[in-house]
């Protein structure tokens, strides 16, 4: 990963949880708690910066910021389920992307129907996990 999407990720993070943006956590950590971020695949730019904050009461926050356009955040927030048979994970997220598989320490964005991205660039949709709320 470049410099410049490293630090993009570090700041989106930063921003996100030490600012107050996001409050969130128990003492009791699930599978699923944490931060997430990654960078994935956009058609007329090196890509999007991608945040996703997970809570063990349920609540999300996901933020993109597409690289090399400016500091906007696009984010979204709510609530999330998570079906610890499939280890899927859906966000209450409008139209955005809203379906992820649990993995060891991290998340695989999956397609706008739940299922797996396939092709050349299925790779670049997961999301690590970075650290704890």
């Amino acid at each position: 990963m470049n410099n410049k999407i490293r630090t993009i990720i570090i700041s989106l993070v930063f921003l996100l949880v030490s600012s107050g943006l996001w409050a969130g956590g128990g003492s009791e950590k699930n599978a699923y708690d944490g931060i997430y971020h990654g960078v994935i695949p956009a058609a007329d730019c090196p890509g999007i910066a991608v945040v996703l904050i997970l809570n063990t009461e349920g609540q999300y926050k996901l933020t993109y910021q597409y690289i090399d356009r400016g500091v906007e955040l696009f984010t979204s927030s709510g609530t999330f389920t998570y079906d610890g048979k499939t280890k899927m994970i859906t966000l209450n997220a409008g139209n955005l992307p809203s379906y992820y598989r649990m993995g060891k320490n991290k998340l695989t964005q999956l397609d706008m129907e739940g299922k797996e991205i396939t092709g050349q660039f299925a790779r670049n949709y997961i999301l690590r996990k970075v650290g704890f709320n």
